[in-house]
């Protein structure tokens, strides 16, 4: 009868070691799991602060660009506006000349 005993305290032993490699084992698998995904989120996380700041410093560019860009339009506008006003002074300038001219002429 102690042979029986300690057969079935042997297979009982066998039987817990085994559930506890496998739980050890299903552990180390959920374990490496979660630390893959930690990776992988870290990976992502890490690809998306780049590409956040690589966009940054292109507004931050483009935003220079164009304050310097409307300062320079309105250089060529305030140029524009003497030349108009030159080419005024100077149509008034030819039409009192042929006005005189008419007159001469009459």
């Amino acid at each position: 009868m102690d042979e029986d005993r300690l057969k079935t305290l042997k297979i009982v032993v066998l039987i817990a070691v085994v559930l506890g490699l496998l739980a050890a084992l299903g552990y180390a698998f959920y374990s490496f799991t979660l630390l893959w995904a930690t990776f992988a989120a870290g990976i992502t996380i890490g690809l998306l602060l780049i590409l956040i700041l690589i966009l940054l410093i292109l507004a931050i560019y483009f935003w220079i660009r164009m304050f310097l860009f409307k300062r320079e339009v309105k250089k060529y506008e305030n140029q524009l506006e003497q030349v108009n006003m030159e080419l005024n002074r100077c149509r008034s300038q030819l039409r009192q000349k042929r006005i005189q001219e008419s007159d001469t002429e009459d």
